[in-house]
């Protein structure tokens, strides 16, 4: 599997690939357009990363560059991102912000996604940033939220009670649950709650996140 960044020659696929791995937020606003692609390889270009298998692309991540006191405190996705044109990339930010990563489907299981991450980790190093930072759907919440909170839930997960599909993945990748993000985008599987993720470059001091004000982490 290579690693390279994406070039404007992928914008289709990578728009096509985006979509089949979140068909279930197509309508949110969520999924990236072409044009959205296209800027964010003007905006940051090293920080739009592809995998390739063969030749053929599996998976990517997409990434800009944040103030700390930003990504540290409540945000939508929408808002930190830009709605998505990462027009809030900041060059001078101290913190490396994961706006997406995904798989193709047919890829799932191959370690694309290992991948995917260490390659995030090595970003994060070369372009000395104090810390990677990401929002993470709680995938499995709606199966339970109406009997436990979404703290509640992530506790268990975080302590192997409980599995679920992304931010078991993300805590295997590296990545410690700092807080609980309200409103974070628009999704039934979430009910629109989603932690939110930090890994830390040991070569910088470690910042801690400041705690959330959030009536769902009581």
């Amino acid at each position: 599997m290579q690693l390279r960044p994406a070039r404007a020659s992928d914008v289709p696929r990578l728009a096509a690939l985006n979509l089949a791995a979140y068909p279930d937020l197509a309508g949110d606003g969520v999924v990236f357009e072409a044009s959205q692609l296209a800027t964010h390889q003007r905006v940051f270009p090293d920080g739009q990363i592809v995998a390739e298998d063969g030749g053929r692309i599996v998976g990517a991540i997409a990434t800009l560059i944040v103030p700390g006191r930003a990504a540290l405190a409540q945000h939508t996705w929408s808002e930190i991102t830009g709605g998505g044109l990462f027009g809030t990339h900041d060059p001078s930010g101290d913190t490396l912000y994961l706006a997406d990563v995904y798989v193709d489907p047919t890829a799932w299981g191959r370690g694309v996604g290992q991948v995917l991450y260490g390659a995030l980790w090595d970003l994060c190093r070369r372009g000395r940033s104090r810390r990677v930072a990401a929002g993470g759907r709680l995938w499995g919440y709606h199966e339970v939220h109406d009997r436990m909170t979404p703290a509640a839930y992530v506790d268990e997960v975080v302590r192997g009670l409980r599995r679920d599909k992304v931010l078991t993945s993300q805590l295997r990748a590296g990545f410690v649950v700092e807080g609980i993000l309200e409103r974070y985008l628009e999704d039934w599987r979430s009910k629109s709650f989603a932690t939110l993720l930090v890994w830390t470059n040991r070569a910088h001091a470690r910042v801690s996140a400041q705690p959330l004000p959030s009536s769902a982490s009581r």
